[in-house]
């Protein structure tokens, strides 16, 4: 690993000695501008080498202005860097005279006397050549690297049996067209993480499986045979495509004259049968008619006027039979009635007492009316007198027991309480006391409220019980003269309601006489109203049957009419039915050839109809057939005969066409099935490698609040589907290609027309997967994932863990790295990686302005100088987080 980076004589630095080997991780501390990132950025000279690949300040490479930078001297401006890996050696890097950089590899730990000189003014740094002249003095051993390549191959090297700067893993490959390999594209985004996006990441990942240079070629000539093979194969496959419709096709001219032969014979048997059959059903026709106009004239002028009239005359006896039946009903319930009365002697007594009874009570009317008397008010006024007398004997009775005289001992309190209290309260049993009053004040409580008695209120009076029985005495005389006057207020009703009695009792004796004397009239009535209703019966009887004889009369000619309309109707439907398939014959065209047959008119259309559609279809099918046939095989036959006559020739001669393919089929699908076969298992060993391997490192990445990341891989489904039907080729055979499977070798010539070339990262996109805080998100590392210092994190974190795969995982192999602006990553996020960069055998150098971040193991403090500055730890400029083993 690199133990120490000295930059040497620099535009900025006279000297800036960063020691690595003690620490774990660094921080560079100052001001901004002041050449931080210079330093960091020299690590671009070790592990990029390639000047066009290197990264620095603003986006600019390794070009000139950069070299000059870094190496404003020719013979004492150097870059060298410590390495221990077995033992220690450094590599020196300069300018040259081109103004390109020369490397030298110095058999030697860096010692700061070695390169510099004292002086009476200081150090001094040593001319390149007096350098090497030391180095040589003392025994150092130098060597300069002939060429990048030769620097580059040492740098990196894989397995542990060597001292290359870098271990790497056997897998690793190496880009022979460049200075470059699967470590140095990818470290340079940990130099620039802003350059870390979905497809820089996509590169990543593919060149950290070795699959950037997999690829397949498509050149138009290797397309001749292809060609060949489709143009034999369109014009075989059109032939074999069309054998089965070209037997059918056959078939069908041959079944199309075989139904004109059967329509010929069928129209001469129709035209023979059909004459005898048409006069036959006019004949009859006409009979039919005639009967039915006779039925319906003897309907109209004779039976059904004659039903009519016997119809209104049943009715009209109807309603007189009704109305004789009611009179009858009403006089027999008459003559009941007046049987049921008293004798007639009895009657006229009963009329005279009634007469002398209505006498007497107007009499004693008159007497009473006199008076002026009223039975209701004398009856109220005497219920109200009672009550009076009960309640007073209920209080003589319980005078002793009353509340109010057991209410207080103090008879002015309790003439008091009788003025407040009501005559209901006052009458209840002592019983009802709860309390005896002992006192009265000027506030009497009720319930829950309380009232303010006036001063002035008087008491009221308590009556004694003699005062009781005195008012009792008066209340019981009045009420018994009151009683005195009632039987007369009572007469004066009663005496009217009877006398309005006898008077209806004279009027109903009256009348009952009356209908007595009648009875005899009513008897002889009643005689011949049943003599009339007898003769009514018999002749309502005569009618109806001569009514119902007429009815089923014109019911039998009825039906007899619908069974001729029916018959005539069919028939005449008949007709035009016949009529209709002599036209659609005659329109038919068809030639007759004589036949003799013993089939029915019906039966012999029925055949024609059935022969017409077949042939019809047959001819619609044969035609649509025909053109099919002649487009499928570019012809212009107009004949079906001749048409007929080539296709035969054609199918005799097909198996040699077949035969033909075979060689030119085997030639194609060992161009190109086995490459395209190559890269899709790349590909699937490139899916596996990132879904077992690389996902399950990142996933149990801490990173702020995030959860775990994912990568998913998104296959191109269009271009793998274009592959596998590449890959298909070597298994087909004539025999699939002639069954419409020729779409691989289709999609092979689209490709070789277009000299298309598929590289590894067509195959597929990505996507990184983001789960926080329980919610799943897909981001585009294009755009910023999360806050500054997260979407860095996790980008530097991503890029780290592919290099470690690549790399080999060894205390003497870290990589140093620059974790630029770690200002913006949060304190528990800079924690995790730094602990992420120890745990993974990297070292994280970072720049920090003003003030040093927490977590670092080390810190070179950067102040401003007239001069060029030195930094180093001998100049004092460096601070340990825990106190440096000696």
């Amino acid at each position: 690993m690199i133990k120490r980076l000295a930059i040497l004589n620099s535009d900025i630095y006279s000297k800036a000695d960063i020691e690595l080997g003690d620490c774990d991780s660094l921080q560079i501390v100052g001001p901004n501008n002041i050449g931080k990132s210079t330093l960091i950025y020299a690590l671009n000279f070790l592990y990029i080498i390639d000047g066009k690949q290197m990264t620095f300040s603003g986006n600019r490479t390794g070009d000139k202005t950069t070299i000059n930078h870094y190496f404003p001297s020719i013979n004492s401006s150097y870059i060298v860097f410590e390495i221990f890996k077995k033992r220690y050696y450094c590599i020196l890097v300069k300018k040259n005279a081109e103004g390109s950089l020369d490397y030298y590899k110095i058999d030697s730990d860096y010692k700061e006397e070695q390169y510099f000189e004292r002086t009476s003014e200081g150090q001094k740094l040593k001319k390149f050549d007096s350098l090497l002249a030391d180095l040589s003095s003392s025994g150092v051993e130098y060597s300069k690297y002939s060429n990048r390549r030769d620097l580059f191959n040492f740098v990196y090297q894989k397995g542990k049996k060597n001292n290359g700067v870098v271990w790497l893993n056997e897998g690793v490959s190496q880009d022979q067209r460049e200075i470059s390999n699967n470590f140095s594209k990818i470290y340079r985004y940990l130099i620039n993480s802003k350059l870390i996006d979905n497809k820089t990441l996509k590169e990543s990942l593919i060149i950290s499986d070795n699959k950037e240079n997999e690829q397949v070629e498509f050149s138009k000539k290797n397309q001749k045979d292809i060609q060949t093979l489709l143009k034999h194969n369109r014009e075989i496959k059109v032939i074999r495509s069309i054998q089965r419709s070209f037997s059918d096709f056959k078939e069908l001219v041959n079944q199309y004259k075989a139904k004109n032969q059967i329509l010929s014979e069928i129209v001469f048997a129709f035209d023979k049968l059909y004459s005898s059959v048409y006069i036959d059903l006019n004949t009859k026709v006409l009979e039919q008619k005639k009967e039915r106009e006779n039925h319906r004239v003897k309907l109209n002028e004779e039976l059904t006027p004659k039903q009519i009239e016997l119809t209104k005359f049943v009715g009209g006896l109807e309603v007189t039979i009704s109305q004789k039946k009611t009179s009858i009903d009403n006089l027999i319930d008459k003559i009941a009635k007046i049987k049921s009365y008293e004798g007639l002697d009895f009657l006229k007594q009963s009329l005279s007492n009634l007469d002398a009874e209505r006498k007497n009570i107007e009499t004693r009317l008159t007497q009473i009316e006199n008076q002026n008397l009223n039975s209701s008010d004398l009856e109220n006024k005497i219920s109200n007198l009672t009550k009076q007398i009960s309640e007073l004997e209920r209080q003589i009775e319980t005078y002793s027991n009353l509340l109010i005289h057991q209410i207080s001992k103090n008879v002015k309190d309790k003439e008091l309480l009788n003025a407040i209290l009501s005559d209901s309260i006052t009458a209840l049993p002592k019983e009802n006391i709860q309390l005896e009053i002992e006192k009265l004040t000027d506030v009497m409580k009720i319930f829950d409220g309380a009232i303010k008695i006036p001063q002035d209120l008087k008491g009221k009076p308590i009556p004694s019980i003699d005062d009781l029985k005195l008012q009792r005495e008066t209340v019981i005389k009045e009420r018994t003269s009151n009683e005195k006057l009632l039987p007369i207020a009572k007469d004066l009703e009663k005496y009217h309601s009877e006398l309005s009695s006898v008077q209806t009792k004279i009027k109903e004796t009256e009348k009952k006489i009356e209908e007595l004397n009648s009875l005899p009239e009513f008897e002889k009535n009643l005689a011949e109203l049943e003599e009339e209703l007898k003769n009514l019966f018999q002749n309502r009887e005569n009618t109806e049957k001569e009514l119902k004889q007429t009815t089923e009369l014109i019911a039998r000619i009825n039906e007899a009419i619908t069974i001729l309309s029916e018959d005539i109707n069919k028939a005449e439907y008949r007709i035009k039915e016949i009529q209709g398939w002599k036209v659609k014959i005659e329109q038919s065209g068809i030639i007759p050839i004589e036949y003799q047959t013993n089939e029915t008119l019906d039966n012999l259309f029925k055949n024609f109809e059935r022969n017409f559609g077949e042939r019809e279809n047959i001819k619609n099918n044969k035609e649509r057939l025909f053109e099919n046939l002649k487009t499928k095989t570019e012809s212009v036959y107009a004949s079906e005969d001749e048409f007929i006559k080539h296709l035969d020739s054609e199918l005799a001669t097909l198996d040699d066409k077949q035969k033909s393919i075979d060689t030119l089929l085997k030639n194609i699908s060992t161009q190109f099935s086995i490459p395209c076969k190559t890269l899709h298992s790349k590909f699937q060993e490139f899916e596996a490698f990132i879904n077992n391997q690389f996902n399950s490192k990142i996933r149990k990445i801490k990173i702020s609040d995030i959860d775990s990341l994912n990568i998913e891989i998104i296959p191109n489904e269009n271009l793998i589907k274009d592959l596998k039907k590449i890959m298909e080729i070597r298994d087909l055979t004539s025999e699939l290609i002639f069954d419409d499977q020729s779409e691989n070798l289709n999609i092979l010539n689209r490709y070789l027309d277009n000299q298309s070339v598929i590289d590894f990262k067509d195959l597929f996109d990505i996507k990184l997967h983001l789960d926080k805080k329980g919610q799943h998100k897909v981001v585009d590392l294009r755009n910023q994932i999360e806050s500054d210092g997260t979407d860095k994190m996790i980008r530097m974190v991503i890029i780290m863990s592919i290099i470690h795969q690549i790399v080999i995982n060894d205390e003497e192999n870290k990589i140093v790295i620059f974790v630029d602006e770690i200002g913006t990553i949060d304190e528990a996020n800079r924690i995790e990686i730094l602990n992420f960069c120890k745990k993974n055998n990297f070292v994280p150098i970072s720049a920090a302005p003003l003030h040093p971040y927490d977590g670092f193991d080390k810190y070179y403090l950067l102040k401003r100088s007239k001069e060029k500055i030195v930094l180093s730890e001998n100049n004092g400029n460096v601070i340990y987080r825990k106190p440096k083993v000696k």
